[in-house]
């Protein structure tokens, strides 16, 4: 028996309104290196490329490893692109300023860089 167009509709739109409303806000810039450099977490051992960097997250209910999907929330085109990536914690950021510092791969798949400073403003979901 086939599940009726409207339900999968229906169950489609109240998952992306769920995910919505556990959108955590925050701002987002970027580190050419992270992808390279060794980290607080895993040290020289490589955990891809897609990162994020945070000290506010490590300190409260995320942990090294935590996946996160993060989605720029200015406008489309420039600075976002309209797109999400999911990014793993790998490391902390003294002084970074902002909620997460995301690896260059990661930043540039949600955002063109193109302000001064390349802060951005985000919403993001474990």
């Amino acid at each position: 028996m086939a599940i009726p167009k409207t339900i999968c509709l229906t169950i489609g739109v109240v998952s992306t309104l769920f995910s919505i409303a556990l959108a955590i806000p925050g701002t987002a810039s970027f580190y050419y290196n992270l992808s390279h450099a060794p980290t607080a977490c895993y040290g020289n051992t490589s955990q891809g490329t897609l990162l994020a960097a945070s000290d506010s997250l490590l300190m409260n209910d995320f942990s090294c490893g935590t996946l996160l999907k993060v989605t720029c929330t200015g406008p489309v085109p420039k600075p976002c692109t309209g797109k999400s990536v999911v990014v793993k914690i790998v490391s902390d950021c003294p002084g970074c300023g902002v909620t997460m510092d995301l690896s260059k791969e990661a930043f540039s798949i949600i955002a063109t860089p193109v302000t001064v400073e390349n802060i951005i403003k985000i919403d993001y979901v474990k």
